[in-house]
């Protein structure tokens, strides 16, 4: 799946926010600190340029359990602090009829009489690893089935555009260091050829 260009942009906006607020520089603070910062900024612009979503509001309440993080995520949050910080409640419900619950109830009595022991196991299976996607998926655990697995594919797009973004924003970091540094070293070079 394509992430949006709006993502992109939203994304590194607030990550450059997120810098500017928490004034990652290599003197003022240690490489924990640092790795600390710039977590926590990308993990924030993620879940701000992908809007309201069951896991971006879970995301932004996990963050901020912690005290130190709480004011970092104010500042940089703004109004939308509160806004993110509300518990969604809402859940996806299918709605059926009753005369077709209870026509696929009596087709499933009759199944679970023949396959009762694959179907618990399945369903044992099945149960196991929702639970494990819940703990996953920030906010997962007030997630049902169908919106968990909704969430999830969302949040792992989400987190592939995240990887995909500080990769490009490193190398062009990179490039424009090596641009400078052989911006410095060329007239030197020039100089000591022509002085042999």
């Amino acid at each position: 799946m394509q992430v949006a260009e709006a993502f992109k942009h939203a994304f590194l906006k607030q990550m450059l926010l997120g810098f500017q607020a928490s004034v990652v520089s290599p003197k003022s603070m240690g490489f924990q600190e640092r790795k600390s910062a710039i977590k926590l900024s990308a993990d924030v612009a993620m879940a701000v340029a992908r809007g309201t979503r069951k896991w971006t509001r879970g995301l932004i309440a996990g963050l901020s359990k912690e005290h130190q993080n709480r004011s970092f995520l104010q500042l940089i949050l703004g109004e939308q602090y509160e806004r993110l910080m509300k518990p969604c409640h809402s859940s996806w419900k299918i709605p059926r009829c009753k005369k077709i619950v209870r026509r696929s109830l009596r087709v499933c009595c009759r199944r679970k009489k023949k396959k009762n022991q694959v179907g618990v196991l399945a369903r044992t299976l099945v149960a196991k690893r929702t639970q494990e996607l819940k703990i996953l998926v920030p906010g997962g655990e007030s997630m049902d089935g169908f919106s968990l697995l909704d969430e999830t594919l969302d949040y792992v797009v989400s987190l592939r555009a995240q990887a995909d973004l500080m990769q490009s924003l490193l190398t062009t970091i990179e490039a424009s260091k090596l641009r400078s540094h052989s911006k410095g070293t060329l007239p030197e070079r020039k100089a000591s050829y022509v002085g042999n």
